[in-house]
């Protein structure tokens, strides 16, 4: 990662996960241009001042928001950030889920311009890239699970994901939505550690089976246990509407098949 790269890693951190508002913006040249295509109060904001104005309105609209982002370098002098917005509105209480795409583009150690995209593909394709390859999404979520556990991986599913366990598990769940994968999952996991790494990645027509070694650990007993599993994760746009868990890899793949 370049120090341009980092200096906008950081820059999100202290603007979504440390409410310094005003650091996260230091690194702005002056004539900076914030552009968001079709906003009621104009598609420009100039300077960290507009900056600055811009996110506080934003942030005023939500409760308990959450953000997480993805940076990608497009060249020496740009960069595409992909992230999304989870939270309810203020008033209604209702929640809500918006993703994004956003190009940076910095001279002279400075950043001089943002513009937006209300959809990522298109950002990637403004950027001159292509949408990620299912492959590259399963690695991407098990680098969120590393780094955050289930709730980074939360942003990565639909709102009514469906969630299944092995079907030979004698006590074998199926969770319906966000919510209930966030409960359950912990619940499942709370005797155990694993340490996770990918195999194999099947692509299939909006589907990926990913064949994984997991290393088990007892919190209580230290007793360890190596596992070949496979997940069965069917997409719906650049999210997962459903996902299969399997402890046998022969068996996943013939669910796959």
């Amino acid at each position: 990662m370049n120090e341009m790269l980092r200096t906008l890693q950081r820059g999100y951190e202290l603007m979504w996960r440390e409410n310094r508002l005003e650091d996260a913006v230091s690194a702005l040249d002056p004539e900076f241009e914030w552009v968001v295509p079709g906003h009621p109060d104009g598609d420009v904001r100039r300077g960290s001042a507009g900056v600055l104005e811009f996110f506080r309105d934003w942030k005023a609209q939500f409760e308990g928001m959450e953000v997480d982002w993805e940076l990608r370098e497009i060249d020496a002098e740009h960069a595409l950030v992909t992230f999304t917005n989870r939270g309810r509105g203020r008033t209604s209480g209702a929640p809500v889920e918006m993703s994004f795409g956003q190009i940076w583009t910095w001279r002279d150690g400075r950043f001089v311009r943002m513009v937006l995209y209300w959809n990522p593909d298109e950002a990637r394709r403004a950027a001159g890239l292509a949408p990620p390859t299912l492959t590259e999404r399963a690695h991407s979520g098990l680098a969120a699970y590393r780094s955050g556990g289930i709730e980074a991986v939360l942003a990565q599913l639909t709102e009514d994901v469906v969630w299944e366990e092995d079907p030979d598990w004698p006590d074998r769940e199926v969770w319906h939505g966000r919510d209930e994968v966030r409960t359950r999952f912990p619940q499942r996991l709370e005797s155990t550690d694993f340490d996770l790494e990918i195999d194999e990645v099947v692509e299939g027509d909006h589907r990926a089976l990913v064949l994984m070694r997991w290393t088990a650990r007892g919190r209580g007993s230290g007793a360890t246990a190596d596992l070949r599993v496979g997940v069965i994760y069917d997409f719906e746009g650049e999210l997962v509407r459903r996902v299969r868990f399997f402890l046998d890899q022969d068996r996943a793949r013939k669910a796959f098949a």
